[in-house]
């Protein structure tokens, strides 16, 4: 009998042992996030928690650090300091609510711009980003609401295994692209100079739909909650609309759509909705490296119809005296050399001046292992569709190569053979954009990487989501 309440013991100490250890390590050790881009978020609550005065309050995701010049929104509104609290769409834009609600007062305007998507406009936590962004500064976490706390624990094995990975080897990620913290300035804005549109062909694989059911009725509600906890409170609440490329519609979509979806939200928020979604369809040369963020001048012109409709919210009908910059030409493509001996392999459509890959040939489809070619017919390789690959059981290996900028969501949908998406040697995470759903359908696909940009990717704002599946090579 002692021996078994003695073994009893032993294993209960055990169990109590681990969730101990992991605490441990996730909230006493350095933190190693201090020079991502993750980093600004909690100076962004500090900004939030110190200003004093008339305040500005922009609260969404990415496009808001994207696309918000506050310097140029506080000359337009002389008195006001402007606090962007927008960082990246995989934190959740609920978080981002949660986090600023306490600390808004009396006098404040608070504008609501989630980004055009249903992950943007749904309830969606971020639990693994939050993490990160708070590695360090754990007090933010007490902002979680009690309906997320499961999973935020579950996301903290996976958060203190990197971690500690980073712990161990002494080489915390530094970026030094504009997803650093270095690319903000004391203010909270970004400052990097993102001088065109830096993505293939200038837009995103990535549609944009605006049927009235992608901003969800949970989501809505949640706003609504928002908005009348702020209201009496002596705030106010308006929500708006973040940039977006107008090349990433959905086909099929017109205007009255937009505006059918417009005036869903008018009728289901509480709160005013300021502007038209059709204001903010940007041309694709005002965008950096997504179809929400602004380049530095496309952040001008973004910036200059906010506070126009601002100004309108406000029954202010004194002039904006913005001016618009000088639209930045699209790059022209870089000529690239690589591997084209599977370029037989392949089925394509004219892109362009060049070839996008449109699906494989019989015998193609009978390879196990692949490499997307950079030329074919003589021509550049642009890209390929989700279709090429999706539902190649055989395949176990593709390899990709410097001319590859983006890759559509569902690409590998039912490859169920493939264990290697081999990124092209040097190849840095800013210069393939990835979206959603890149492992979707490839359960045992490992994303491989040159080993000297593994945290690169690992804290990509793109690659990020997928860190558990990066492999060095």
């Amino acid at each position: 009998m002692k021996k078994l309440i003695l073994k009893i013991l032993i294993v209960a100490l055990f169990l109590l042992a681990v969730p101990l250890s992991l605490l441990l390590v996730g909230f006493c050790t350095p933190a190693q996030y201090g020079e991502t881009y993750y980093a600004e978020l909690p100076a962004m609550y500090e900004r939030l928690k110190r200003a004093e005065g008339k305040r500005i309050v922009v609260v969404g995701g990415s496009s808001v650090a994207f696309g918000l010049r506050g310097d140029l929104m506080e000359e337009a509104f002389e008195g006001y300091t402007v606090c962007p609290f927008g960082l990246y769409g995989s934190i959740g834009t609920k978080f981002m609510m949660d986090l600023a609600k306490d600390e808004i007062r009396e006098g404040d305007i608070v504008l609501l711009l989630p980004e055009q998507g249903e992950q943007s406009l749904s309830l969606y936590f971020g639990a693994e980003h939050v993490l990160k962004a708070a590695d360090g500064h754990f007090g933010l976490l007490s902002h979680v609401a009690y309906e997320d706390l499961g999973n935020l624990a579950g996301s903290f094995p996976a958060f203190v295994s990197q971690k500690y990975g980073y712990l161990l080897s002494g080489e915390p990620p530094v970026p030094t692209d504009v997803y650093a913290r270095a690319s903000f300035d004391e203010n909270c804005m970004l400052v990097y100079d993102r001088p065109c549109n830096i993505m293939q062909g200038g837009v995103a694989p990535m549609e944009a739909d605006f049927g009235t059911d992608v901003a969800s009725a949970e989501f809505l509600g949640y706003v609504n909650e928002f908005a009348r906890t702020l209201t009496r409170r002596g705030a106010q609440v308006l929500f708006g609309f973040a940039p977006l490329n107008v090349a990433s519609l959905r086909a099929g979509t017109e205007e009255s759509m937009i505006e059918a979806y417009r005036a869903h939200l008018a009728e289901q928020l509480c709160c005013e909705v300021m502007g038209t979604p059709l204001d903010y369809l940007f041309e694709r040369e005002w965008f950096y490296d997504s179809n929400v963020h602004c380049n530095s001048a496309g952040a001008v012109v973004y910036t200059r119809r906010l506070v126009r409709d601002l100004k309108g919210c406000l029954g202010d009908d004194s002039p904006t005296e913005i001016e618009l910059p000088e639209k930045p030409p699209l790059p022209a493509p870089e000529e690239e050399e690589g591997d084209d001996v599977h370029a037989g392999m392949f089925l394509y459509e004219a892109d362009g001046d060049g070839l996008r890959i449109v699906g494989m040939t019989e015998e193609g489809k009978a390879l196990v292992s692949v490499t997307v070619p950079v030329r074919a017919q003589g021509k550049r390789v642009t890209g390929f569709s989700a279709e090429t690959f999706a539902g190649n059981s055989v395949v176990e290996e593709i390899c990709l190569q410097s001319n590859i900028r983006s890759i559509e969501d569902g690409s590998f949908a039912g490859c169920s053979a493939l264990k290697k998406l081999r990124m092209a040697p040097g190849q840095e995470p800013g210069r393939c954009n990835v979206f959603f759903a890149l492992t979707e359908g490839a359960p045992y696909m490992k994303v491989y990487v040159e080993r000297a940009l593994l945290s690169a990717y690992a804290n990509d704002y793109f690659w990020s989501r997928y860190a558990d599946r990066l492999v060095g090579y």
